[in-house]
Formats: C-alpha cells, structure tokens, sequence
C-alpha cells in the first residue's frame, strides 16, 4: 500500500467453500477504518453482476442474446436492426459514445433521466464502425441493453440483479446508490457505480463456487463462446491468463476496483479502494493473490515495491534501485520493468527534469536493447535536453530495430535538416 500511494482497501479471496481473506487495510477516504463491512465503489468492475446477470436471463430463456435490436426496439435506426444483442455487452456494437456528448451532461444532472433517453440521444448518430468490427468501450451500448430488459421483461437491471446475484446469494450491501437516491439519474447501472464490501464479494464468490448464483463451467464456457469473445473482451469480462489460470472479471474506477474469478480452480479475489491515484493496485495485487492461492506458492513482489519512492528520486536514484533489484532478481516481478522505467522516464521529463530522465530511459535502453520503444523515448528525451548527436544515434538504433517506423524517418530528417 506504501509504495503504490494507497491509503486504504478492501480484500477478498476465496477458493473452493472457504473465505481465505475478507477484510480492510489502513483508512477509508473519509478517515475512518477500512473493514471488511466498509462500502467502496465497483465502478466498472458491476460489469462482473452485469455478465452473471444477462448469462442467468440467456439460461432461462427470457433473453435471447443473438436476437437482432430490430426485434427488441421497434423504432431501432435501420443502421441497428441487425446488430445481434451481444454486441452492446462486449463493445463490438459500433454504436457511438454517449458519454462524450454534450447533452449527456444534461442527462446526468437529471435525476428523471433513463436510459431510453440515452439511446435516443445516440439512435439518429452515425456508427462509429461496422459492427463486429472493433471492440470499443462503449457505454451507449449498457443502457440501451437496459432499455431492452425493461421493455421485454418489465424489470430494471437493478431488480433482475435482485433476483438473480444479491438474492440467491444472500447479499445485504451490494447496491446501486442512484437507485435509493432522488439526485441521481438511474441510468447505465450494469455499466458502473454498484457498491459492495468485502464480506458480500466473499459471499458472491462462495455462491458462485457452489453454482447457486450460476455455473462456474458454464458462466466460462459462456465467455469463451466465440460468438461473444473478442479478443480478451466478452459479455462484460476481461479473459485473462496467466501463470496456465483463467480467469474472468473486470476492473474499474481506473483501477480502484478489480474482480477476478478462476472458474477451473474456483478461486475468486475482489480488491477495491477509494484511492483516486492508486498506481494500479487493485490489477496487481488480484492477480497476486489468484497466483499464491493457485500455486501455493508467494508470488514475486512488484517491481514498484523495490522502487517505492520514486516520484521523489533522481535518475541517478532510480537507476541505483532499479540495479539493487536486480541484485535479487528472484524477489521480484520485472514483467513490466520495460513500461515501468518509461513512465518513470517521462515523470521525469514532464518535469523538465530532463538529465535525470535521459539517465532512466538509457537504462531502459541498455536493459531492453531490442526494444524499439525505449530507443524511441530516448531519444526524445535527448532531443528534448539539445543533444543532437545522441538523438540521432537513438533514432537510428530505432530505425534498425523497426525499418518502418515513420517517427523515426520523420525525427532523423528534422535533426539532418536543422544541422545543415
């Protein structure tokens, strides 16, 4: 928590029918102990009660996941009528962000808003792509799926999540705060803002475990489905593996949350926090626990552990303890060490700290020699100090390494050109 800013979190992990972990660390947003009872936000890790939720309605037949929207809006925009349902849940719709519009902003400061209001904000715009082509994050797509449930089954999202995950598996403080509160629009549900604690995801996974909320196979063999897979995206789940486990589940709030779920080894970790600037806490330290709880084994610490402290150091500093490390290679993850350095790297050149990062990004370089990136962000940081000659030579170590990247054609011309 020291190293990744983090004030304060909550944990769970489970594995088979035992809770391994349900409790809070250090202090809440407001001052007050974390526990395991203390509520924190999902943000868009709901997207995991969004995929049990529509995974439970396909099972018993009251959704037809591969029905067109023509079937389900009767007034669909002909450019919609044969999109399938399930591309609104795993963002391969092409329908256009909503969010990003200036009317949404109306909408979000009126508590009377629905969703039937954002899709008609959206209905009439063009797709931002053919769909099936693209997976993109697409909000719009959420509520006009929740549009969908109330039309069809005359039932909230909040309701069939009442019925089908915070019922079945006795949760008392998983919740949507728009849906109790008179200030807030209750829209977009499924695609963010459920609070829950870490006693209630201890009981979700348990209840998962044992299928009383659903399945772990078929919840799995559901995600899998190339129908509704793209890539690592399903309906409403990030498909993860590592280390020979899969795992699904997602993240949100720029990873102020984080739920993963192993349906082989039935191990579940939810990770949550208020903390705004939390480096990415909540992905790691899930993943570091489905590691442990799998393998039976401690799992390499972060690399940021070894490096805590480094928005304040030098690039003399950070190239010592980076080294240090390295000494004790076998206590650490250096999975990410090549984009951790960068960052560190242009923390420091924001700042205009330019011979400091210029000594981190030639680490970076000399560590990963054949990566064309650190190359490139070397020589940036060169060009940014004056140092012409070595610019070039990175640009042109670049160029070797990557003979069509255009950046560096363009980066070697301009510094020819300026020396003539």
């Amino acid at each position: 928590m020291e190293a990744f800013e983090v004030s304060g979190l909550a944990v769970t992990a489970v594995s088979g029918d035992k809770v391994l972990l349900s409790a809070g660390f250090g202090m809440t947003a407001e001052g007050e102990p974390y526990s395991a009872a203390t509520p924190c936000g999902l943000y868009s890790a709901t997207k995991v009660l969004a995929s049990l939720t529509y995974a439970n309605l396909s099972a018993a037949g009251r959704l037809d996941l591969n029905a067109p929207l023509g079937d389900y809006i009767e007034d669909a925009p002909k450019s919609w009528q044969s999109i399938p349902f399930y591309r609104l849940l795993n963002h391969t719709s092409g329908i256009t962000m909503a969010v990003n519009k200036e009317a949404f902003g109306k909408l979000a400061s009126d508590p009377s808003a629905r969703n039937n209001d954002i899709y008609r904000l959206v209905r009439d715009l063009p797709l931002d792509y053919q769909p099936g082509e693209y997976s993109r994050y697409r909000q719009s797509g959420y509520a006009t799926a929740e549009m969908i449930l109330k039309d069809e089954l005359g039932a909230e999202f909040d309701t069939l999540v009442g019925e089908y995950i915070t019922g079945p598996a006795g949760l008392s403080a998983t919740r949507h705060p728009a849906v109790t509160s008179a200030d807030e629009p209750a829209f977009l549900l499924s695609a963010g803002g459920f609070q829950t604690t870490a006693n209630d995801m201890s009981k979700l996974l348990l209840r998962i475990n044992d299928g009383t909320v659903i399945a772990p196979a078929a919840w799995k063999a559901l995600l899998l489905n190339e129908t509704y897979r793209f890539g690592d995206y399903s309906l409403g789940s990030v498909i993860e593996n590592r280390n020979d486990v899969l795992t699904l589940g997602h993240s949100g709030g720029g990873a102020r949350a984080n739920i993963r779920y192993a349906p082989d080894r039935q191990i579940g970790v939810m990770i949550c926090t208020h903390d705004r600037d939390n480096n990415g806490l909540a992905i790691v330290l899930a993943r570091m626990l489905v590691d442990e709880i799998a393998s039976g084994k401690a799992p390499p610490l972060p690399l940021q552990i070894a490096m805590k402290g480094y928005k304040s150091m030098t690039g003399a500093e950070v190239v010592a303890a980076y080294k240090l490390a390295e000494s004790s290679a076998e206590r650490y993850d250096f999975s990410n060490a090549e984009a951790f350095l960068n960052r560190i790297g242009y923390s420091l050149l924001t700042q205009e700290k330019k011979t400091d990062a210029i000594e981190v990004f030639s680490l970076n370089a000399e560590t990963f020699p054949e990566s064309p990136n650190a190359h490139d962000s070397l020589g940036e940081a060169f060009l940014a100090n004056g140092d012409r000659n070595y610019a070039l030579l990175s640009y042109r170590r670049l160029l070797e390494l990557d003979p069509g990247n255009e950046n560096a054609k363009k980066m070697i011309a301009q510094i020819l050109a300026d020396a003539e």
